[in-house]
């Protein structure tokens, strides 16, 4: 039996109801300052900052187009990926795409955990001053959850971090992509994407019954 994805998915279904709630966009220097750096090490979450060269964190897939662009003048890593906050991420490695009105979407998958992320988000780092980031997020069945939007271009193109903002969401019947374009022409540079799942305390509830439920079974047995 697998008793994860026999008892998650009663628990999506009891959480069906509940909205998506949305994430930023807000200031993002490094990893601590995600929104869900508690839950980075629970064996159900994953942050690629692309430092590898690629991406390669499981059940995630990237729309054709972009790459990792490798430390330069030009780059904007998330500033602490270097090991120095020192309001450049020239240092690191970014995911770029271009042209960024396309976009770049990341596409979920279910087969790593047996269940989609719960929670997913990015950080913008770099786009064109003139233009508005749309960062919209779906769910496996492709409708949309959402939109945030936001207007915080510096002029910087050379590294500076001040600009860079989280955007997120979370929504417990999981989510199946996202996507990230930016308006004004120019690339578009991201990075520190993350997801996962984590329990809300409904879902631990439901967990908790299910595991109760088997228990009595087997003892009547």
């Amino acid at each position: 039996m697998n008793l994860l994805r026999t008892l998650t998915l009663p628990s999506l279904a009891l959480l069906s109801a509940v909205a998506p709630t949305q994430i930023g966009p807000q200031p993002y220097l490094q990893t601590s300052d995600s929104p869900w750096f508690s839950s980075l090490n629970n064996g159900m979450f994953y942050l690629e900052d692309f430092e590898d060269g690629a991406l390669n964190t499981p059940g995630v897939t990237a729309s054709v187009g972009g790459g990792v662009m490798a430390p330069s003048n030009l780059t904007d890593s998330v500033d602490g990926d270097d090991g120095v906050i020192d309001g450049l991420g020239r240092a690191g490695r970014s995911y770029l795409m271009n042209p960024a009105a396309t976009g770049v979407r990341f596409t979920f998958g279910s087969g790593t955990y047996g269940v989609l992320p719960t929670h997913a988000g990015l950080v913008w780092t770099d786009g064109h001053i003139s233009g508005s980031t749309r960062f919209e997020a779906f769910d496996g069945n492709g409708i949309s959850l959402g939109v945030i939007t936001g207007t915080h271009p510096d002029g910087n193109y050379s590294g500076g971090t001040s600009e860079d903002r989280f955007y997120g969401w979370t929504h417990s019947g999981g989510i199946g992509s996202l996507l990230i374009t930016n308006s004004g022409g120019g690339g578009l540079e991201i990075d520190h994407l993350q997801y996962g799942a984590v329990p809300e305390p409904a879902t631990m509830t439901a967990i908790s019954l299910g595991l109760a439920a088997i228990a009595s079974r087997r003892r009547k047995k």
